[in-house]
């Protein structure tokens, strides 16, 4: 069962606590709100405001939250990033040495939580790490990039680092640190390579907006602006095959975000308001097997867009003014998809495999009963 809730007037990142009680989201503005999820219904509208971040000048354009740690990472325009931690109920921020020129685009948390990967506009991508003798964040660089890197993602069990650019190219990074990472790491690549090194390169032919590994690490997905998603198997790529990527070229409009499922499939959204389902065939050939949706609005979608346009026009002509309720689209979210996130728990009766939000303030969750649908 899917549920839906409008939080705020709108919301371009989201992200949520280990137990899935709090919620944090930018409302397109300079800060970060924390909102406490409901026990009770009704779910539909704002939900109680427990703190608002607002050390930022400018937009927010990404925010994690480390599950083991409960530390929340945030970057924005203002070329700044803070981490927060919770102190007797109140959330204090720490100094990060971010070191750019440009706008911050995107951030992620490595797997371990010691380390933090931040996109930009100034085409270096900072890993910042924490040193306990200055008590504060220092970063350093993984360069190579010829434009605006829009989304980061790492590998859940080695030190790469995947990077997402408006070069119209993704790239994997050694991100070893040893001082955290220890000397004995490995990756598909084999030994940890030195921090910095390319390691593999796909050239997606349009702005690559968003990337992803799958939980096993063994897949890195991709979506980019000219409407293709691409997967890329890591083994094949470690070793060196130019069969490495499958491209998917899609019939609706780019996805912007992208989100491995933990069984596997890959979910997408963004300029097409409803999730798309990715999924892998018996012959390993990856595929768009359907779009997520509701009962309700699969309902809505018996009459057909021909015959909503012929209502829209009959109303204008009978009465000289556009019937607002045909305006509304199938869809649960009524602008672009701006987050995914993995969530894998209950809100009130409601369970949910992934959440997502939208420029329309809403958060939606999904279920695995719409997921099976779609796979259908």
């Amino acid at each position: 069962m899917v549920f839906e809730a409008r939080v705020e007037s709108a919301i371009t990142i989201h992200a949520w606590n280990a137990d899935r009680t709090l919620l944090a989201v930018c409302p397109n503005d300079n800060t970060i709100a924390i909102l406490k999820v409901p026990t009770a219904e009704p779910l539909d509208g704002p939900w109680e405001r427990v703190a608002t971040l607002s050390e930022h000048d400018a937009l927010v354009t990404g925010i994690a939250w480390a599950p083991t740690s409960n530390k929340i990472v945030t970057v924005s325009q203002d070329r700044n990033a803070y981490v927060w931690t919770q102190v007797g109920g109140e959330w204090k921020p720490s100094l990060v040495i971010l070191r750019i020129a440009a706008a911050a685009t995107s951030v992620q948390w490595s797997p371990g939580e010691e380390k933090f990967a931040v996109g930009s506009g100034a085409k270096v991508v900072p890993v910042c790490y924490y040193e306990a003798a200055n008590d504060f964040w220092v970063s350093k660089m993984i360069k190579d990039h010829s434009s605006t890197v829009g989304a980061v993602a790492w590998h859940p069990t080695a030190p790469i680092l995947a990077t997402a650019s408006f070069d119209c190219r993704c790239r994997v990074f050694s991100a070893h640190l040893r001082n955290i990472d220890g000397k004995e790491a490995t990756t598909p690549w084999g030994a940890a390579a030195k921090f910095g090194t390319l390691l593999y390169t796909y050239e997606a032919y349009g702005w690559v907006l968003d990337v992803a590994f799958s939980a096993s690490g063994d897949a890195l997905a991709l979506t980019a602006q000219n409407s293709t998603v691409a997967v890329v198997d890591m083994a094949a790529a470690a070793a060196g095959s130019e069969a490495a990527a499958q491209t998917i070229r899609l019939s609706e409009l780019p996805l912007t975000k992208l989100l491995f499922l933990p069984d596997g499939q890959l979910v997408g959204a963004g300029h097409c308001y409803s999730p798309l389902l990715i999924c892998r065939g018996e012959g390993g050939a990856w595929a768009v097997i359907g779009k997520l949706s509701t009962s309700a609005g699969l309902t809505k979608k018996s009459s057909s867009k021909v015959d909503s346009a012929r209502r829209m026009f009959q109303a204008a002509a009978s009465t000289g003014t556009l019937d607002s309720g045909v305006a509304t689209l199938d869809s649960l979210h009524q602008f672009a998809v701006c987050g995914l996130q993995r969530f894998g728990g209950r809100v009130v009766q409601s369970d949910a495999v992934f959440t997502s939000s939208a420029l329309d303030g809403k958060i939606v969750g999904w279920s695995a009963r719409e997921i099976a649908a779609a796979a259908q």
